[in-house]
């Protein structure tokens, strides 16, 4: 226990190096690109990405989860794994080719059948990295992780910037994911040649015993994509590419906590979570202690992007990107909820139940479509507040069954939110009068100051009602664990 614990806390502090470092980087480059492409350029690599990300769903059957749940898998298998990846991917490719008439049908744009032909071959390349990582996740090697990420980020940003710089437009965007990909997979391929790589060698029933777990994960990973992206879908569709370009910029700042700051946690959550699977006191510590940290780090992020909003557009992005402030300002409170819900899946899939994150997924996806669906009518605002107003009773739907499936109780729940909400309650009634009082002042300066007086106010809240754990995760910083 003591060697997983190291394990975890190196992980921890790795994926936080790598997605500090990454956020910075992906924040300047889209800062950057804000001021070169327009916003129908972001709206139709958004209606790009809709359909290239739900192919990515089925890209690996659910298993690369199922190798991570499983306590040992033999070299063999995954030569197995290695080989349908690829035929996978090849297939995959060619239903892009074959979709592309139905995507111009449904977003009415005739250009994105050319660019989904670019953005296709990604699923030539991808594919074969797949094995690699999800090896290095199981066995916990986030410092390698890490530096991959970190190289393929640089990578992406140089290349995608290059283009935009050369009047490529929205191909900018697309020939920067192609040349990334390509990069990261013949770097795995570099570290592990000697560790472990793929033989020809294939047999389909030794991959037959992970596929229940792997249909159902892919399933919920299906579902949940949709559940994810519908509003793309919706908007894209019926208010067309500028409208989801104001959107996604909006809604790509609302989930940086979520998609890079937890991540931190929850990517090391699921492995280290199936390794202690069968042990529910061991998982309910683990879990409130996720959650704890979780509320931590993005309640204070996403509440005070609430309160800074329109100077963050207007600063960052330009005045151009007006539409997007209230967007995100709804969106902002959804991240809320989002972010406590980040952890679930990997208590899901560590109890072998990606069963309960498919029928989960199918009944939010439902909900949220029908919700959307209205809310349209009062444009993209109307789809964030629609969203905005299922998530309590989504929360209070799922987070008792998780709750039951490793016997926890709501006191222990709230026990662990409970400094993260306390101190961010405390912040915004400091920051929110003093923006108010401020108003008169230049814009800049008075960015500055409320993140000052945030950070402050957050820290010494913090500090006073739960100075253990920042101690712990200073510690967790400091210490040097294995790689």
């Amino acid at each position: 226990m003591e060697d997983l614990k190291s394990q975890v806390v190196s992980g921890v502090k790795w994926n936080g190096v790598s997605v500090g470092f990454i956020t910075g980087l992906s924040f300047i480059t889209t800062v950057v690109l804000a001021r070169i492409l327009s916003p129908s350029d972001f709206g139709l690599m958004g209606m790009i990405m809709v359909v290239i990300g739900f192919a990515q769903a089925f890209s690996d059957m659910g298993l690369s989860n199922a190798i991570i749940q499983r306590k040992h898998v033999p070299e063999n298998h995954l030569s197995s794994f290695f080989w349908i990846n690829i035929v996978i991917g090849i297939l995959l490719f060619v239903c892009i080719l074959l979709i592309r008439p139905l995507a111009v049908v449904y977003f009415k744009q005739v250009s994105i059948s050319k660019y989904l032909l670019f953005t296709a071959a990604l699923f030539l390349i991808l594919p074969s990295g797949q094995v690699f990582t999800t090896l290095l996740t199981k066995e916990l090697r986030f410092r390698t992780l890490a530096k991959v990420d970190i190289a393929g980020t640089i990578v992406y940003s140089i290349s995608t910037i290059g283009f935009a710089l050369g009047k490529f437009g929205v191909v900018s965007l697309i020939f920067g994911q192609l040349i990334r990909s390509l990069f990261t997979v013949c770097l795995l391929f570099f570290l592990f040649r000697k560790i472990w790589l793929p033989k020809f060698h294939f047999n389909y029933r030794e991959i037959q015993g992970y596929l229940s777990f792997g249909a159902f994960q892919m399933g919920e990973r299906v579902v949940n994509y949709l559940y994810a992206n519908i509003d793309y879908i919706i908007i894209g569709r019926f208010l067309g590419p500028a409208a989801l370009g104001f959107y996604s910029l909006a809604y790509n700042i609302m989930t940086l906590p979520l998609n890079k700051i937890n991540p931190i946690i929850t990517r090391v959550a699921f492995p280290a979570f199936s390794r202690v699977q069968d042990d529910n006191a061991l998982l309910r510590k683990g879990y409130c202690k996720v959650i704890k940290y979780i509320t931590f780090l993005s309640f204070p992020m996403v509440v005070g992007t609430l309160i800074l909003a329109p100077e963050f557009i207007r600063l960052v992005y330009g005045a151009q990107w007006d539409p997007a402030i209230p967007v995100l300002q709804a969106l902002c409170l959804v991240g809320v909820f989002k972010s406590l819900g980040n952890p679930i899946g990997s208590i899901l899939l560590a109890k072998g139940r990606a069963d309960i994150g498919f029928y989960w997924n199918l009944f939010a996806l439902i909900m949220v479509a029908i919700a959307e669906i209205v809310g349209v009518k009062w444009g993209i605002v109307g789809v964030a507040v629609a969203i905005l107003i299922l998530q309590p009773p989504f929360f209070l739907i799922i987070q008792p069954v998780v709750n039951r499936l490793i016997n926890l109780k709501f006191r222990e729940y709230f026990s662990a939110i409970k400094p993260g909400t306390l101190c961010t309650a405390i912040m915004l009634a400091v920051i929110a009068p003093l923006k108010v009082f401020l108003c008169e002042i230049n814009v800049l300066a008075l960015f500055f100051i409320i993140i000052v007086a945030g950070i402050a106010t957050y820290s010494l809240s913090f500090y006073i009602t739960d100075k253990g754990l920042l101690l712990e995760f200073k510690s967790a910083i400091i210490k040097k664990g294995p790689r």
